[in-house]
């Protein structure tokens, strides 16, 4: 009973994020500047390396693609065509771009489906999606592998931006609470991460070669360091 009237009294908005106006600010400020910290320490990064203006545009044209394939289905928030392209991003270019790529599509894909606390945690955990893809492509080959790798990432993303939901929880935060907020997202998360591996195990060998033909056109150096370490 506890947890049915904490899902029933929660507004939930996309992955069982809460609109509620009831802080916990200590927790709050701790968790949203190491967030922030965190993104932005690694697009310092990226500036460090001097991308070349051909990388900056990639990445630019990647994160509208991978916006549009949120937007399609903006209206069903759990079939998320964004994560799959995040990810074919990671596996083809790299973790960096990946990660770059991820956390710009949440941000933009924001201004249509809503601002909030938890447009941080969907830059992290999107962010983290693409990276973990770079980190781990050579394995992709794998259908198994990919499949897994998609139906991880659903709950894995959804746990990540979920945590804004605690922010709202008031000043004490009891364990049942966390319960019903896994509970609430738990459809959710699964449907998302069904989607990511379906679409792994369909279409990532035709998105590959897509992919390889724009990297190969327009990072000509990035392609010859990857096939060096291949």
């Amino acid at each position: 009973m506890i947890i049915e009237n904490f899902v029933n009294n929660l507004p939930i908005t996309e992955s069982g994020a809460v609109a509620s106006s009831s802080l916990s600010i200590p927790i709050l400020i701790f968790a949203f500047l190491l967030v922030v910290g965190i993104i932005y320490f690694i697009f310092k990064m990226y500036e460090q390396s001097k991308p070349t203006v051909e990388s900056i545009v990639l990445i630019a044209v990647l994160t509208a693609i991978a916006t549009a394939g949120r937007m399609i289905f903006i209206s069903i928030p759990m079939v998320n065509l964004a994560s799959f392209i995040i990810i074919m991003v990671g596996v083809v270019f790299g973790k960096e771009e990946g990660f770059l790529v991820g956390a710009l599509t949440a941000l933009v894909t924001s201004f249509f489906a809503g601002l909030g606390v938890w447009t941080i945690f969907q830059m992290l955990g999107w962010g983290l999606m693409g990276a973990s893809a770079g980190y781990l492509s050579t394995k992709f080959d794998s259908i198994p592998f990919r499949f897994i790798f998609g139906l991880l990432w659903g709950f894995l993303y959804g746990w990540i931006t979920d945590i804004s939901a605690l922010f709202y929880a008031g000043p004490t935060l009891e364990f049942s609470q966390i319960i019903a907020l896994i509970i609430s997202g738990f459809t959710y998360d699964l449907t998302h991460g069904v989607t990511n591996a379906v679409l792994l195990a369909i279409l990532y060998n035709w998105f590959k070669k897509i992919f390889l033909r724009a990297r190969d056109k327009y990072l000509p150096n990035q392609s010859s360091a990857t096939a060096t370490n291949e």
